[in-house]
């Protein structure tokens, strides 16, 4: 979904909505990755083939980038998960702000972003997974309203996954 970029207003730090596919988004993803990476290490074999792939382009719905300057500070992205009983499911995807950048409330801010993005689509309730190895990922969303659910497909098959959701 190829979306204009647009920058909300009255941010501190200039808020860009993108695609899933640009290159400081991967950029961000990527070191995400690479940071995660050591803490799930050793559960790979166990998780082995229960993780589901990332997401395709096509499901995102946006992608919002933090800047400032030419820096790009935080990522998060809004993904059509699919269709249940006549709604489109949402969920958040890829939280993540650099380390080099935390405590500035751009983690808030970029979970924020997506969800006046998920409510200018109409949507009613949001979903996200995170992990059992990330306490703080699990601490912002529950500070921001989110509650713990049962983990959902494609997820539910991950021993370590943890699922929450929100209503708009």
């Amino acid at each position: 979904m190829n979306r204009p970029r647009t920058t909300p207003p009255s941010d501190p730090v200039r808020w860009v909505a993108t695609t899933w596919d640009d290159s400081d988004a991967l950029s961000l993803r990527r070191r995400m990755d690479a940071e995660l990476r050591p803490r799930y290490a050793p559960f790979d074999a166990q998780r082995a083939g229960r993780r589901p792939g990332p997401p395709t382009a096509d499901e995102i719905a946006v992608t919002w980038l933090a800047y400032e300057g030419a820096s790009p500070l935080a990522t998060a992205s809004l993904r059509l998960l699919g269709d249940r009983e006549a709604e489109h499911l949402y969920e958040v995807k890829r939280v993540y702000v650099h380390d080099e950048h935390r405590g500035r409330g751009l983690a808030v801010a970029a979970l924020d972003a997506v969800e006046r993005s998920a409510r200018a689509l109409g949507v009613t309730r949001l979903f996200l997974q995170t992990g059992k190895l990330q306490p703080e990922a699990m601490g912002l969303y529950e500070r921001q309203g989110w509650h713990r659910i049962p983990c959902y497909p494609p997820y539910d098959a991950d021993v370590l996954g943890v699922c929450y959701g929100k209503r708009l």
